[in-house]
């Protein structure tokens, strides 16, 4: 898909996230009888799978005459236990790619980046009815790389990373729900290093205008209690 159509997509793709799950959940809804109440505790497990975006932090998303670090996809699980219907512990894992279009000396810089992060999840919900509003705050590590065009090398970041998020959901039943979800990985990451095929150098020094951005990952979320 052509850049910048996937930056014109990308923003609409909760509210398109949120559309689908009305269209198909309501009529589900609809049927459920009064002995389908929703199970809201035990074991959850979900997964979100959508679109990620780029969040200027100490790097950079976009430079005019540069390039930029442009949206691509991304996606997350999360599993844990609902010990109350307000309240769900757990773990997760994220991961976001990007599609960075920098360009040094007319040439393309980077092949393909991405970031992907293991989470603590602390998330308490607003239940009304069959929807749950969840708010969440996850504290945990990521990693952020960016692959040279040539392949031969990679810079990264890596350290301690807090990720809040958002979710929407709606049982269809006792144990299944749909919904849409947003999730942003604030990064703070120390050293910036380069890796080859025979060293890797870390410095806390170096300055890179592409490294070190938060994201962005949002998208249609679906999941259970089990």
């Amino acid at each position: 898909m052509h850049r910048s159509l996937v930056t014109r997509l990308t923003p609409l793709a909760l509210p398109a996230a949120v559309g689908l799950t009305a269209a198909l959940a309501l009529p589900q809804v609809a049927m459920a009888g009064k002995n389908n109440k929703p199970v809201r505790k035990g074991g959850q497990a979900e997964v979100m799978v959508g679109a990620s975006a780029c969040i200027p932090g100490k790097g950079e998303c976009t430079a005019d005459g540069l390039g930029e670090t442009a949206p691509s996809v991304g996606m997350a699980l999360d599993i844990g236990w609902r010990a109350h219907p307000a309240f769900f512990i757990g773990g997760g894992y994220s991961v976001g790619w990007f599609n960075p279009t920098w360009q040094g000396a007319g040439a393309r810089e980077f092949r393909s980046a991405h970031q992907q992060g293991v989470f603590g999840i602390l998330r308490a919900y607003i239940p009304i009815w069959r929807i749950d509003i969840g708010f969440e705050l996850a504290p945990g590590w990521s990693r952020q790389a960016f692959v040279a065009a040539s392949g031969g090398s990679r810079t990264y970041s890596q350290g301690f990373a807090l990720r809040p998020g958002l979710s929407l959901d709606i049982w269809l039943g006792r144990r299944v729900f749909v919904g849409a979800k947003v999730d942003f990985t604030f990064n703070f990451h120390g050293e910036v290093c380069e890796k080859t095929r025979g060293e890797r150098v870390c410095t806390i020094e170096r300055e890179l205008r592409q490294s070190r951005v938060h994201q962005l990952i949002g998208g249609v979320h679906v999941g259970g209690s089990f």
